[in-house]
């Protein structure tokens, strides 16, 4: 079933719950007050007889006849009143209702019971005779006669608690005016909740469309969604989720087509002189051999490269982290490439102080700093400078005695062209190069950035970019501090 089906239906049932409760309630809560308030008034009507009979039975001293004086104490009354008024010379005003209309002016029905609990006088005549027990006589109005209860009379409600003439025709009203009012505020209700649900589950239609679009391969596809409630985060949500494929998708696909290039290069180098040697073309001397072999070391540090990133990508990084001493290895990458160096005429120092309590991957930070340096001799023109500095976190000087609490900084200036700001968040990215047309050696593969930034950032150090004093660039490594209970071995 549809979800906005399942919404209809919860609607409705909570609504009819609702309705059916509130009706009940209601009702229930008027028909006792109204009960209340009837009895109040029978009660007070059943004093006045009270105190009638209770003048009848000390002039009699029984019970006997007070059916036929009850039944006809109406038009007693009527009699009574009309001679009073003969006497006061106001015949017009008796003229102006009969001894009918006065008795239904008295139409409540009255019972009386004798000291016994036997009914002695019904005006009805339904019960007479009949014997009822104490606790049914226990609302009704005792009749006091020499300070004895002879008597019990019974008015009205007192007698029968269903509501009967217009007391029954105003709870009838009231129960279906009630009725009404709680049907239609239950449809109206229904209805707006209704509409509710369509419009929600409307746009979870259209967000459900997309992400099959999705899943079908367009992730370009998007939805346009108003609001600020959580459908709307929603939809943002999955717009960024879709530019964010999108994105990984494009870089998928560039990665291989790189790594297809970069393969394919020294592939066929290799292909074509081995082809050449069996053809007798080239002869198979030594010199050809080493130049096979520096294509298939080119090889296979791309291979490795390539692996490596995969590993970080999966999680599969491990760091063996222990006490390292910065500076050392600063000055052992210095001399990787203290070679290079000459060969191209450029001067590469390393300079700094001890960092005490640093701990990192030694092998790890050696990778990053290795990387650093052949990208700052790559770039660096002849008789330009390279520059590798280490300092402790919060010690601007050098010192021979060693300073920080285990955070580093280091830095690899040079005097080359530098990097434009606009370029320098895209240097990370897996086989950019600012250059497009510049060959393997001049412009390298453009990983080896990418894997130093992942290297630090599984140390929990960043990796930023700037100008160097030397008029090059500039790149920062920030190691932070590590405590010594931390785990050695970890998964970045």
């Amino acid at each position: 079933m549809k979800l906005a089906n399942r919404l209809a239906l919860a609607f409705l049932a909570v609504i009819a719950l609702s309705a059916l409760l509130t009706f009940v309630l209601v009702r229930s809560t008027t028909e006792s007050h109204f009960r209340t308030w009837v009895f109040e008034g029978d009660a007070q009507k059943a004093r006045t007889y009270a105190g009638i009979l209770g003048d009848w039975y000390r002039e009699r001293g029984s019970w006997a006849g007070v059916q036929d004086y009850l039944t006809g104490l109406p038009r007693t009354m009527y009699d009574s009143l009309a001679g009073d008024l003969y006497a006061h010379s106001t015949k017009g005003l008796v003229a102006s209702f009969s001894a009918d209309t006065f008795a239904r002016l008295l139409s409540d029905r009255v019972a009386l019971a004798d000291a016994d609990g036997r009914i002695v006088a019904d005006t009805a005549g339904a019960i007479l005779g009949t014997v009822h027990p104490a606790k049914h006589l226990e609302h009704g109005i005792p009749v006091m006669a020499e300070f004895k209860r002879v008597g019990t009379v019974l008015v009205g409600s007192m007698i029968d608690p269903t509501f009967t003439g217009a007391g029954g025709s105003f709870v009838d009203s009231l129960g279906s005016s009630l009725a009404l009012a709680t049907l239609l505020s239950g449809g109206l209700a229904f209805i707006l909740g209704l509409a509710l649900t369509r419009r929600m589950t409307g746009r979870l239609a259209i967000l459900n469309t997309a992400a099959g679009k999705v899943a079908a391969g367009e992730l370009a596809a998007s939805v346009d969604i108003e609001g600020k409630d959580e459908v709307a985060e929603l939809a943002a949500s999955f717009n960024r989720m879709t530019e964010e494929l999108l994105r990984l998708e494009e870089a998928r696909r560039r990665i291989i087509a790189d790594s297809a290039h970069e393969l394919r290069t020294p592939v066929t180098l290799i292909r074509g002189a081995v082809e050449a040697m069996i053809d007798g073309i080239f002869p198979a001397d030594r010199a050809n051999l080493e130049s096979l072999h520096e294509e298939t070391l080119r090889l296979s540090r791309l291979i490795d490269m390539l692996r490596e990133l995969e590993a970080i990508d999966e999680g599969e990084l491990v760091l063996d982290i222990g006490v390292v001493e910065p500076l050392e290895i600063a000055k052992k990458a210095a001399s990787l490439f203290a070679h290079a160096a000459r060969e191209k005429g450029l001067t590469i120092t390393a300079m700094g102080e001890p960092v005490t309590g640093a701990r990192a991957d030694a092998l790890r930070l050696g990778e990053i700093l290795h990387n650093l340096v052949a990208n700052a001799v790559k770039y660096t023109p002849a008789g330009g400078r390279v520059e590798i500095a280490v300092r402790g976190i919060g010690s601007p000087t050098a010192s021979s005695q060693g300073s920080g609490d285990g955070a580093f900084v280091i830095e690899v200036a040079d005097s080359g062209p530098g990097i434009p700001p606009e370029e320098r968040d895209r240097v990370f990215e897996r086989f950019y190069r600012m250059d497009r047309s510049r060959s393997r050696d001049s412009g390298g593969r453009g990983l080896g950035l990418s894997i130093s930034l992942e290297i630090a950032r599984a140390h929990g150090a960043s990796i930023e970019i700037g100008e160097s004093r030397l008029g090059g660039a500039l790149f920062r490594l920030t190691m932070p501090a590590r405590k010594l209970a931390e785990t050695p071995d970890r998964k970045a």
